[in-house]
């Protein structure tokens, strides 16, 4: 199986050489203009803008996500258990 690597998700240049690979065993990928390494399909995602600047407005206002989490979990036990 060969995986074309069309470039860098950074810069754009078409210079890749592989690295090693991540802890998980995915192959990682290193551009040889800016730098940065990188994988294919990565499992971890961006927050985002609007997510991010929520929280930040949250954290400043110290305005805690727990109700919201606990509201969370007991509509899933409702659900659970009226199946």
């Amino acid at each position: 199986m060969t995986v074309e690597i069309n470039s860098c998700p950074n810069c754009g240049a078409e210079e890749v050489s592989r690295n090693g690979q991540t802890r998980h065993g995915k192959q990682n990928y290193k551009c040889r203009e800016c730098g940065r390494q990188f994988v294919l399909n990565p499992a971890w995602k961006a927050m985002e803008k609007e997510q991010h600047e929520l929280m930040q407005r949250m954290l400043l206002e110290r305005i805690s996500r727990r109700p919201e989490l606990l509201g969370y979990y007991k509509c899933q036990k409702i659900q659970c258990s009226g199946t």
